[in-house]
């Protein structure tokens, strides 16, 4: 292995350099570029600033030949081909700058910075050509297979290809263009030549990499892993990939399945990326998806494995002991050697990655499904309710989804499944335990009905009747004496259903009328700071219009009424925050900013109706919402008299 400290200036010099096919892809998010762009700025004039190390593996001929548009430059003009191993975050983040600054001479109609022409910065670090522009070679990118290579080319060097109409995006790609933007954005504000000039002459020689060249004799894939340490650290699924590559290296078969499965690697991470980050605005974690369909395939395994390890699960997760189980005990080059891990395995493992990622993204993003519109919003219901569960229940509900939906099964009994687990899981936290009577256990275990599937030991038709009929003893075994004292004694604002359930009452209330147009979006309310509830009656009520409304009820009947349920309405916090303790009058019409009811969602305008906001409002506005919450949820609140209601809310002292 060899070492030298290093400018790009002279790393890109008769060389060309290929991200190979086990890399990530651009992992660095705004925060890294924000960091890498400081160091520059920071950097004195004539001193030098050490970037890191940059690993690099040259590639034999026999790979490289098969470069099409690269080998006149490698055998005409004898330039060294590498893969770069480690270090691609800060020489990407290099080439992107550079890039930029290429951009803003041509803009700017700059000839030359440092001495060096706009054709000469590009051929050294973008690109050369063998016919006038015709073709091009790049000096630095992505090997084919990596969706990378197409969206480097035409989004951020913005050369035309033949496959330029089929660009995928994902989070990687998303991270090539922000970072584009980052810095064109900031070179645009540098309006002095001698300033860009600076900042070209700090990247290209005063940036300095610790280069190391990588050996024949040491192993790549290795040598790869090992080096997790450094930069952004790899997910899971990330070294999992570059794992399943370097196994397909070692199975003692022909080379075409070998080929074969490193295509089907390819493809299927290929497409894990792009899906994860198709939604921009709700980018899934890759390390989520690989627990669950870990849970979802070695379901049959997964309680072997957590009890082998349970001697120290208290220093691990579960997660981890998972993750680990496939990097260190199952996906291992032993298991390949000792004939222990057959190639259709891995073919198998990845067939069902890739089908299970679709299902994933659709259950995390419904709306970009094939879904019938019932489904979708069926699914995005149970995801805003599981949040208010336990992790590890949370877990579990996902995975069993996940094992639901990929079994082909018609919309009309998708749904009615997702009804009856939507209507289940509001009951588990709408009845407190110490109000069920008897030892019953209501807690389904949903990884244990996946293995039962995986084991074909059940089916929808099965699942769906024990998950009603836990639903009904639900609330048979429920004392209804207890559940009325426990709400008129706890009141309803620190129970972890009621923002769930204002957003249902809200959307019953939008199907109602005439426009149907959503004006709570749900998506931004179970993120803070849009995730209030606003008590009309304020609980600091020393506005004069509050002191006169409630003066005749003393102060623990006031704070009755104030946590009781018709007194709640769902805004978002800064809303909440300004209204505050304002007048009924004044939180109906308040002019400032639009900010009244009359502005808000339909349950904030439902308000409007009432003159007043007294006590006998807080009742009646109260039963209506406790008849919801009967129909919705086909809940028993004793024997649905007015009097049991009004006890169920707290009010029994109000005539």
């Amino acid at each position: 292995m060899t070492e030298q400290l290093m400018s790009l200036s002279k790393i890109f010099t008769e060389q060309i350099f290929r991200i190979p096919d086990y890399q990530r892809g651009y992992s660095w998010t705004i925060k890294e570029v924000q960091d890498f762009w400081n160091d520059l700025l920071r950097l004195q004039e004539n001193k030098n600033h050490y970037v890191g190390v940059l690993t690099l593996e040259p590639v034999d001929s026999a790979k490289y030949k098969t470069w099409i548009d690269d080998t006149w430059l490698i055998d005409s003009k004898r330039f060294v081909p590498y893969f770069v191993v480690d270090g691609q975050q800060r020489l990407t983040t290099s080439i992107l700058l550079i890039h930029s600054i290429i951009e803003i001479m041509e803009q700017r109609n700059i000839n030359k910075l440092n001495y060096t022409s706009q054709e000469e910065i590009s051929r050294r670090f973008i690109f050369d050509s063998k016919d006038e522009n015709k073709s091009r070679t790049y000096i630095f990118g992505y090997e084919n297979e990596n969706p990378s290579y197409e969206y480097l080319i035409n989004k951020i060097f913005k050369q035309k290809t033949q496959t330029s109409s089929h660009i995928e995006e994902t989070i990687y790609t998303s991270n090539l263009r922000d970072a584009k933007d980052f810095f064109m954005n900031k070179l645009n504000l540098i309006s002095n030549t001698k300033d860009l000039e600076s900042i070209y002459t700090k990247i290209t020689q005063h940036f300095l990499f610790n280069l190391y060249v990588i050996s024949s004799d040491i192993d790549v894939f290795v040598t790869f892993e090992t080096m997790n340490n450094r930069g952004k650290p790899l997910s899971h699924l990330e070294l999992l990939k570059n794992r399943l590559i370097y196994l397909s290296t070692l199975f003692k078969t022909n080379d075409n399945d070998k080929k074969r499965l490193r295509r089907n690697i390819n493809e299927c991470w290929k497409d894990i990326y792009h899906l994860l980050g198709k939604n921009k605005d709700n980018k899934l974690l890759d390390d989520d998806f690989l627990n669950a369909h870990f849970k979802f395939y070695f379901c049959n395994e997964l309680k072997k494995i957590m009890d082998k390890h349970s001697n120290y699960r208290y220093l691990r997760s579960a997660n981890e002991i998972q993750q680990n189980y496939l990097l260190e005990e199952y996906f291992i080059p032993l298991n390949v050697i000792n004939d222990k891990l057959k190639i259709e395995e891995i073919f198998n493992y990845i067939e069902s990655m890739k089908s299970s990622i679709t299902i994933w993204e659709y259950i995390n993003n419904p709306l970009s499904s094939n879904f019938s519109d019932d489904v979708k919003e069926y699914i995005n219901k149970i995801n805003y309710i599981i949040t208010y569960c336990s992790r590890y229940y949370r877990s579990g509900v996902t995975v069993f989804l996940l094992a639901c939906l990929d079994m082909n099964e018609s919309d009309k009994d998708i749904l009615n499944l997702l009804k009856l687990l939507e209507r289940y899981l509001f009951l588990m936290l709408f009845y407190p335990s110490e109000v069920l009577e008897g030892n019953h256990t209501f807690e389904i275990d949903f990884e244990q009905i996946v293995l039962k599937l995986n084991k074909s030991e059940t089916n929808l038709t099965k699942i769906i009747d024990r998950i009603e009929k836990t639903s009904n003893q639900i609330i048979t075994a429920t004392d209804n004496k207890k559940l009325i004292m426990y709400y008129s004694r706890c009141g309803f604002y620190h129970t972890n259903w009621l923002r769930y359930f204002l957003c249902e009452y809200e959307t019953s209330l939008m199907k109602q009328s005439k426009n149907k147009v959503s004006k709570l979006d749900r998506d931004l309310y179970f993120i803070q700071p849009y995730d209030s509830i606003e008590h009309i009656y304020p609980q600091n009520s020393h506005n004069q219009y509050w002191l006169r409304m409630f003066k005749n009820f003393s102060t623990k009947e006031r704070s009755s009424l104030k946590c009781s349920l018709g007194n709640f309405v769902g805004i978002s916090k800064p809303k909440n925050g300004k209204l505050g303790n304002k007048s009924f009058p004044d939180k109906k019409y308040n002019l400032e900013n639009s900010l009244g009811y009359k502005y808000g969602s339909y349950a904030e305008i439902e308000l409007t109706n009432y003159e007043d906001w007294s006590a006998n409002e807080i009742l009646s506005r109260g039963i209506k919402l406790v008849n919801f919450l009967i129909t919705r949820w086909n809940i028993k609140i004793g024997s649905s008299k007015k009097s049991e209601k009004k006890d169920f809310l707290g009010l029994s002292f109000l005539k």
